[in-house]
């Protein structure tokens, strides 16, 4: 299996994802994983300390910073590009920021996609990208 993981920021999104790919290398050691994330958060330290790839992307949260909001919609093509060049089965997202781009890229290229969100209250991006997942979350 191939797979990339979106996760940046926070403690609280990437170790998620880390604990994520690690189950996954558990039960498929041939597997391989990527994650994508930004130059600017923890990501860069947690991720390789993990033993994982870092991929970046331009991402911010969405607000009225208009540069900002341009950046992160940019992120989207950069995410694009590096999952057709990694060609992942799955792409597997757990909340943030980061999510927008690399989710919605994953939307556009018709790949499967899973959307894990750790915080009580889901953030925008979380909310955008699953409006995309709505047939498939279970509510409790």
């Amino acid at each position: 299996m191939k797979a990339i993981i979106a996760a940046a920021g926070t403690a609280g999104h990437i170790n998620p994802g880390i604990a994520i790919a690690n189950k996954i290398k558990r039960e498929e050691p041939n597997s391989e994983i990527i994650f994508i994330g930004t130059d600017r958060g923890l990501e860069n330290n947690l991720v390789p300390r993990a033993g994982y790839k870092l991929e970046q992307v331009e991402a911010y949260g969405l607000g009225k910073n208009i540069i900002k909001n341009f950046k992160t919609f940019k992120g989207i093509f950069q995410a694009k590009r590096i999952i057709k060049e990694f060609k992942p089965d799955i792409v597997i997202g757990v909340g943030g920021y980061i999510c927008g781009p690399v989710i919605l890229a994953a939307h556009k290229l018709k790949l499967p996609t899973i959307l894990h969100e750790s915080n009580a209250f889901p953030r925008k991006s979380s909310k955008i990208v699953s409006q995309n997942h709505r047939h498939n979350i279970n509510k409790f």
